[in-house]
């Protein structure tokens, strides 16, 4: 074999023997060592009163500019009543579902770059949906205008500054109330009085 051609093959030999111990595995060993890095993109979406139950609820109030509907309890044990627009039994499984639905609702999205809250009309309410809890305290939303393709609404929890997103079905089913609140319809009773006249079937 040609000797110079030999020293050729041991020189590049020899540089690739450096490259792998002094680049290619330092790198291997340095990625495989490092800490991964947390995301940090915030969540689009979550629970709109977190660790809120249906059965901290006292109360619920929804206003409109010209209406109000309340229904509420004395406690925990009490039962359903509405209080506004005036009281009234409630019915107790209608009344139930809809505390439930408050506790419940999400916001599909939040507005974390906006400065000026007014174009989502949170500033001056549509709607505001207040609830009344066992341990004094109180949650409230207001409720503006309708999002852009009319499948939402903004809205602004209280003493907060970024406006939320919630579902319209969410919004519409609670704002409904305000013309459907859980009332109790009375069932028929039969009249003790009333005599039934038995019919007569013709004889064949």
């Amino acid at each position: 074999m040609n000797r110079n051609l030999t020293i050729g093959l041991v020189v590049v030999f020899v540089a690739l023997l450096l490259y792998v111990l002094l680049v290619q595995r330092p790198a291997q060993e340095a990625q495989a060592n490092a800490t991964p890095t947390p995301s940090t993109a915030a969540a689009t979406s979550g629970a709109l009163w977190e660790g809120l139950t249906a059965d901290q609820i006292l109360s619920v109030t929804v206003t409109s500019a010209d209406k109000t509907v309340a229904f509420g309890r004395a406690s925990a044990s009490e039962p359903w009543a509405i209080t506004a627009p005036e009281s009234q039994p409630a019915d107790q499984l209608l009344a139930a579902q809809n505390a439930a639905t408050v506790a419940n609702l999400r916001y599909t999205n939040i507005i974390t770059t906006a400065t000026d809250l007014a174009p989502f009309g949170v500033l001056s309410p549509t709607y505001q949906i207040q609830v009344s809890l066992m341990d004094g305290t109180s949650r409230k939303l207001l409720v503006g205008d309708p999002t852009p393709l009319n499948n939402g609404y903004y809205a602004l929890r209280e003493s907060e500054t970024n406006a939320l997103v919630l579902a319209s079905t969410s919004i519409d089913t609670i704002v409904g109330w305000l013309e459907n609140p859980p009332v109790l319809v009375p069932t028929s009773t039969p009249d003790p009085n009333l005599t039934l006249t038995p019919v007569l079937t013709p004889t064949p």
